[in-house]
């Protein structure tokens, strides 16, 4: 299932430009949809909340700027919280903030299991994985044939060669830079904006600095 079209594939993307809060308001945009997951990204402004959010779904917020407090709860920036299906979300702003909101359909025939990680308590997403000392490391949060969630830790300088994503691929820096190159196109991200990789298009990375990211992948 390919990303929305309004948001530019293979181009860095500011999240507090891409959305901005703005008083009394509450902002939305879907960036990708299939049978397992439905990606959003949201901006609230301070004071605004959302009242029973998502009580039928799995959901993981992951916030980017501000403080979000989930159900009494305060989700500051880079920390992710998950609430259980059949738990009302209770969403408030304490101050403005963007936040990323995965939300996972329950399949009979394929249950996804969010592996490493707690519920129900916030906290910081890039404190669940390690930089190495001149490796590159992961640790995969969901593994399904249509959607995977894997967190990357490299140290300087360590990255991973040129290939392929089989589906529309989302990076979010959690902490450090990184060079990206996408079909011979240089890019620099770093925490505070991310990037689409379109399917099938050569991709490398390198890091600057000792470097943290979310990699979600997603196919039809």
């Amino acid at each position: 299932m390919e990303f929305i079209q309004k948001l530019k594939q293979a181009e860095i993307l500011e999240i507090s430009k891409l959305l901005i809060p703005s008083p009394g308001q509450i902002f939305s945009t879907k960036l990708a949809e299939n049978r397992l997951l439905r990606l959003e990204l949201y901006a609230l402004a301070k004071e605004e909340s959302i009242s029973g959010h998502n009580l039928l779904e799995t959901t993981l917020y992951l916030v980017t700027d501000g403080i979000l407090s989930i159900n009494g709860r305060e989700v500051k920036d880079g920390d992710f919280c998950i609430v259980e299906k059949s738990v009302c979300s209770e969403l408030k702003a304490i101050k403005n903030c963007q936040v990323f909101i995965y939300t996972f359909f329950d399949e009979i025939e394929s249950e996804i299991s969010l592996k490493h990680l707690p519920v129900a308590t916030p906290g910081a997403l890039a404190e669940w994985i390690e930089v190495r000392e001149h490796s590159v490391s992961s640790k995969a949060i969901i593994q399904q044939k249509e959607l995977t969630l894997t967190l990357f830790a490299m140290d300087t300088d360590e990255g991973l060669s040129t290939h392929a994503a089989p589906g529309d691929a989302m990076i979010i820096p959690l902490f450090g830079a990184n060079h990206v190159e996408i079909d011979n196109r240089p890019f620099e991200i770093r925490q505070g904006n991310f990037i689409i990789l379109p399917a099938g298009i050569p991709h490398s990375l390198k890091a600057i600095t000792p470097f943290k990211m979310l990699l979600t992948v997603v196919k039809a």
